[in-house]
């Protein structure tokens, strides 16, 4: 078998310090002790496109990885050969050559590699990954995406997507130049996600399912353009009544039914992915305050509460990244 991602080599190494610290570089800190003592047979080629990376590993001996929690980011586990246990959170499985892993940020992490193991990965920003959710749902998400983590061999639909990362790994092995542009990065990732988002099971697939099959009312659509062009500013119900010329009732059953979620929920979590886009690119001189004020949050404690329990960490934790 030729090596995936030869050119993008990021380590080739016999030491297991070594190994572990250029790791936690791109992934995050975590422990790594090998079974036996000796030599290992480490690489990892890594080819990075803007929210996706896409990932060939090996240890090339028995070795225990503990990463613990990912952080702000999944991770999607493909073995090529061999096989290595998974324990995430209470679940715990064993993978082998077409039966892939998903690990959320979310779920406390333990693997054994053995030592022919040798894996494709795909690791995913949990930012990406969030909003391209809240676009094909057309409303804010209100709480993490948790996938479940044992893939079986036999999911094809699974399957179909490591078959779109084995062609985009061959067409990169063999010069395809995504970074030439930014439209084509973003149209690549875009779809890369959409369709892991239909072909993996997660918390939020019937809503995606029920998605495609809901055409929302115009009442709907134009409370969403109201609501979208005046985020910043105070919003009630009266003023969506006022725009829709419907009444309270029907802007309420219809946000229920087709968005899944009550109109001024839909205000509190879009203001929220706004909050969270200017923290995480904000200036050194800005503040949470500033930020959660110029969008719409006066009561502060309400906002910081809301926040953690969508994204599983404070504003003043996103805005030091």
């Amino acid at each position: 078998m030729t090596m995936p991602l030869k050119k993008y080599g990021l380590f080739q190494t016999t030491d297991a310090d070594e190994a572990r610290e250029i790791v936690s570089k791109v992934y995050c800190d975590h422990t790594l002790k090998p079974s036996h003592s000796g030599l290992l047979d480490a690489c990892h080629n890594r080819a990075r496109l803007s929210s996706v990376s896409v990932n060939y590993m090996q240890y090339g001996t028995d070795i225990q990885v503990e990463p613990g929690y990912l952080g702000r980011f999944f991770l999607f586990q493909l073995p090529i050969e061999g096989a290595a246990r998974i324990s995430a959170d209470d679940k715990e499985f064993t993978t082998t050559v077409g039966m892939s892993s998903a690990i959320n940020p979310t779920d406390y992490t333990k693997m054994h590699w053995n030592e022919d193991c040798k894996k494709l990965m795909v690791q995913v920003r949990a930012e990406a990954m969030e909003s391209r959710l809240s676009r094909l749902l057309m409303r804010p998400i209100d709480r993490p995406i948790m996938f479940d983590p044992c893939i079986t061999a036999d999911d094809s639909l699974a399957h179909n997507w490591w078959r779109q990362i084995r062609h985009l790994i061959d067409d990169l092995d063999n010069g395809l130049d995504p970074w030439r542009s930014q439209n084509i990065l973003e149209d690549m990732e875009r779809n890369l996600l959409t369709s892991l988002l239909y072909s993996f099971q997660h918390n939020y697939m019937d809503a995606l399912q029920a998605q495609e099959v809901q055409a929302a009312p115009k009442h709907v659509k134009l409370a969403e353009d109201y609501i979208h062009a005046h985020l910043k500013d105070p919003l009630s119900i009266d003023d969506l009544v006022t725009v829709t010329g419907v009444s309270q009732r029907s802007v309420f059953e219809g946000f229920k039914s087709f968005r899944g979620t009550t109109p001024m929920k839909y205000v509190l979590q879009l203001r929220l992915e706004k909050v969270r886009g200017e923290l995480l690119t904000s200036e050194p001189n800005r503040t949470v305050t500033d930020i959660a004020l110029k969008w719409g949050f006066n009561q502060l404690g309400r906002f910081s509460v809301c926040y953690k329990k969508v994204y599983g960490e404070s504003p003043s934790e996103t805005l030091r990244k």
